[in-house]
């Protein structure tokens, strides 16, 4: 009889060892996993942020591309980029370097 009780013993014990390190790689792997949730929800995050400012850009350049050949277009690209003005139109430069 003692031999059947050493043996279940053994086996006893062998399962709450296998049952433990079961519930250790359980715990291991949710861990894991949650982790690796976190980090794939801070990149869609920023997916999401940079899909927004291309939105916004996408709308700038439609403005842009609509008003292009506009005279409203036309007279801002003179003022800005060609420094052009009206015959009667006075317009100051500041050259003392502050904005």
């Amino acid at each position: 009889m003692k031999a059947t009780e050493q043996k279940k013993t053994k086996k006893g014990v062998f399962l709450k060892i296998a049952a433990i390190v079961f519930a250790v790689y359980l715990l291991y792997t949710l861990i894991s996993m949650q982790a690796n949730i976190s980090g794939k929800q801070n990149e869609l995050d920023e997916l999401r942020q940079q899909y927004t400012e291309s939105l916004i850009r996408n709308e700038e350049l439609q403005k842009t591309l609509d008003s292009y050949g506009t005279d409203e277009f036309i007279e801002e690209q003179a003022r800005e980029k060609l420094g052009y003005a009206y015959p009667e139109e006075h317009f100051y430069i500041d050259v003392s370097g502050t904005d």
